[in-house]
């Protein structure tokens, strides 16, 4: 006969003991690594190395520079549409009164 107290006991992902922030942790961890043998292993020399990366810094700043005053530019215009479209709304509603 089977005890019906007895509670099933099913997979709980948040009781396993790997969390977001463990994996998180790794993942960090692991780059960080995978980074230094990286340079460490680099086939050209350091000077030449840091300044590659010196220039892809600054490539990848000029790139997300351009990109947010383009999104604010775009920002500006979507809310000049957005306010034009709610005067139209707000004098159609004046004039029906």
């Amino acid at each position: 006969m089977i005890d019906k107290k007895k509670k099933m006991h099913y997979y709980n992902p948040r009781k396993s003991g790997i969390g977001f922030w463990d994996i998180f942790t790794i993942t960090v961890i692991a780059t960080i690594a995978g980074l230094a043998m990286g340079l460490l292993f680099a086939p050209e020399s350091g000077l030449k190395t840091r300044k590659k990366l010196n220039n892809m810094i600054k490539e990848a700043l000029a790139r997300g520079k351009f990109a947010l005053l383009e999104a604010r530019v775009m920002g500006e215009e979507i809310l000049e549409k957005s306010i034009e479209k709610a005067e139209k709304v707000s004098s159609k509603v004046k004039n029906k009164k």
